[in-house]
């Protein structure tokens, strides 16, 4: 998977850009505020439907401009899609090939970007909800039945909870919701509960190489109903029995999916509460490769990576061992104010970011 070229037309600070890209690792360099990261913002946007930076859309429009446009082609399973997404005042309007799309959810799958951001150590100290949504996101890249079962399972427990909360409550209605939830709630709790497994071994070995150390790190699952239970519907049901009177007394769902977590562990200690800036730096990039490797061994092609503002956080030693981490065939890009680091890096292009314009300065072949 990889982006061949991309439009961009009054994006934040950016004007009009338009970029192709030849090459499989690309280098945004400029001064702090001149666009960089802007451009990684659309290339997520593409990838997800939203931003990694705003929840507000018009934080996107240029100021005194109309509308914005992201318009892209992506090469995926050897065939180029139009990717395209115009924001107004009137909301969002997103294609693909040109097809009109409802959802922004429709948009995962299509351009699929591992993201490594500076906010991203907010996850060991965010709310559950936040790292819920993180983990969500990821799993619904892998999944398209996965972001269905979450749907209804968030319309349900909506429904729920209205109903919970009104005078006279019908106890088989109250039954058919609650089984219905049980339903789509089980194949939820099995694939967070896989991802986390299937990751760990990943997310250590990457830790390792990264930290050069021993620490050992995991990222746990934690669910009302992952406690080593028989995860059945009847044993699921007894637990929201056992809450009814709760529910009841504060019209909300206390048990279920959406009460979730995940918390990583260093040394069968939270994260949050005895690792260093650097200790998490690390943990969250063995994170961000675990996800990569698991994305190229399930859909069988590498995702696009985005390294925002990375290095300069990095010594000489971890800057080399990423470089030389990342493999040949995955498409990366990078935005940092220093190239000093890349120089060794065989084959690589370059662009100067200034102002929200960007010029291809400096390619290097093998």
């Amino acid at each position: 998977m990889r982006i061949d070229a991309v439009e961009l037309k009054t994006f934040r600070n950016i004007a009009h850009l338009k970029l192709s890209f030849d090459d499989n690792l690309i280098i945004f360099v400029g001064d702090n505020g001149q666009g960089k990261t802007n451009i990684i913002e659309s290339f997520v946007y593409l990838a997800s439907g939203r931003s990694f930076r705003t929840a507000k859309d018009h934080h996107l429009i240029q100021r005194n401009a109309e509308f914005s446009k992201i318009d892209a082609h992506v090469l995926k399973d050897n065939k180029v899609n139009q990717l395209q997404v115009v924001l107004s005042e009137f909301g969002k309007y997103m294609t693909v090939n040109q097809r009109s799309l409802k959802k922004a959810s429709e948009f995962l799958g299509h351009c699929n970007i591992v993201l490594f951001a500076p906010d991203d150590l907010n996850f060991f100290i965010d709310s559950p909800k936040n790292r819920r949504k993180n983990i969500d996101y990821e799993l619904g890249k892998l999944s398209r039945h996965y972001l269905d079962y979450l749907s209804k399972v968030n319309h349900i427990i909506s429904e729920r909870n209205s109903y919970l909360k009104t005078n006279s409550v019908d106890e088989d209605f109250l039954d058919i919701l609650t089984d219905n939830l049980i339903l789509n709630s089980i194949p939820i709790i099995e694939q967070r509960k896989r991802f986390c497994e299937s990751l760990n071994p990943l997310i250590a070995k990457y830790y390792k190489l990264f930290s050069e150390s021993d620490d050992t790190i995991r990222l746990n699952y934690e669910s009302q109903f992952n406690k080593g239970e028989s995860l059945d519907a009847t044993y699921l049901k007894q637990k929201y029995n056992d809450s009814i009177r709760r529910d009841r007394q504060f019209g909300l769902t206390h048990v279920g999916v959406h009460r979730d977590d995940f918390v990583f562990e260093i040394n069968d200690v939270v994260v949050s509460q005895v690792a260093s800036q650097g200790q998490k730096r690390m943990i969250m990039l063995a994170y961000k490769f675990a996800i990569i490797e698991l994305v190229k061994d399930l859909i069988g092609e590498y995702p696009i990576l985005c390294l925002d503002d990375l290095f300069s956080e990095l010594d000489m030693t971890r800057r080399r061992l990423v470089l030389d981490t990342l493999p040949d065939a995955m498409q990366v890009f990078i935005t940092t104010t220093d190239t000093s680091f890349v120089q060794t890096r065989k084959k690589h292009v370059i662009y100067r970011i200034k102002d929200g314009n960007g010029m291809k300065e400096v390619s290097h072949d093998e």
